[in-house]
């Protein structure tokens, strides 16, 4: 779906942020791209709808290269950003409104964009918020809200900036929650940036960026698995995946790929 060809980032002269970076997200796939502040994830996304275009390699969507402009409209139309902060997305003074902005300005006919916005609000369970002010909403509901803006636009990709660092753990679950029904029921696939290696466990695929580089990519059991690894890179684990490894250092035989409650559970029952 899209590939990133040896891609290097630079602002300024002497900045840096990706360096080489080599990936190939899949059609249908959920793709968590974990890493501390500064290590190029954000910067990364980014070039995911060509918000931002490579020094040198290539980004291609669908064989589209980011870097000919031609091709920009399209790719935004295939490719959707979520952002942190909800209240840098919400434009208008109510929600159905909100939701109607992004097909509005694709051209979309009035009765299809009537239909989008029902079917995008109950997707994220925000139907009966249509006539609400989103300044009046909690942080998880604005971004929800954000969220079906992007749906209403149909997109084959949503990427997800960070799109929980600003919520409570109650927010943060809804969102993770629909981006979960999202990726498995319609198909679309996902890109999550997050810092929270407890949202990575939900993907099919990790990706763990450090200083610009990626350093690390496989499923969330390979990854977690290699804890040493990761700590060596300033980088911790899940909750879960460090308890499992206190519980091993102990003397208790568990699989060292346990990496969710229920197969810590499992593993300690036997």
């Amino acid at each position: 779906m899209i590939r990133l060809d040896n891609v290097t980032y630079r602002y300024g002269e002497e900045g840096i942020a990706l360096k080489s970076v080599s990936l190939n997200i899949e059609k249908g796939e959920m793709l968590a791209i974990v890493g501390h502040n500064g290590s190029g994830k954000s910067t990364l996304a980014k070039h995911l709808n060509a918000l931002l275009l490579p020094t040198e390699g290539s980004v291609t969507v669908e064989g589209m290269d980011t870097k000919d402009p031609d091709n920009t409209l399209n790719i935004r139309k295939k490719v959707g950003m979520v952002f942190q902060n909800p209240d840098n997305q919400l434009v208008t003074t109510i929600v159905e409104e909100d939701v109607a902005f992004g097909p509005e300005n694709l051209g979309i006919p009035s009765a299809e964009i009537r239909e989008r916005v029902n079917k995008a609000l109950e997707a994220v369970g925000m139907t009966e918020y249509a006539n609400a002010a989103p300044h009046m909403l909690s942080g998880g509901q604005k971004q929800r809200i954000a969220i079906a803006g992007m749906l209403a636009m149909k997109p084959e990709v949503l990427v997800l900036d960070e799109s929980t660092a600003m919520l409570d753990p109650q927010g943060r679950q809804e969102v993770l929650e629909i981006v979960s029904r999202v990726n498995k029921e319609y198909g679309m696939t996902v890109v999550m940036i997050t810092q929270y290696m407890e949202e990575a466990v939900m993907a099919d695929r990790v990706a763990v960026m450090k200083g610009g580089e990626l350093i690390m990519t496989g499923t969330p059991k390979e990854v977690f698995s290699r804890g040493e690894e990761l700590r060596s890179h300033g980088l911790d684990l899940p909750a879960i995946a460090r308890l499992r490894d206190e519980l091993i250092a102990g003397g208790m035989d568990i699989p060292k790929d346990a990496i969710t409650a229920q197969e810590l559970a499992d593993a300690i029952c036997r």
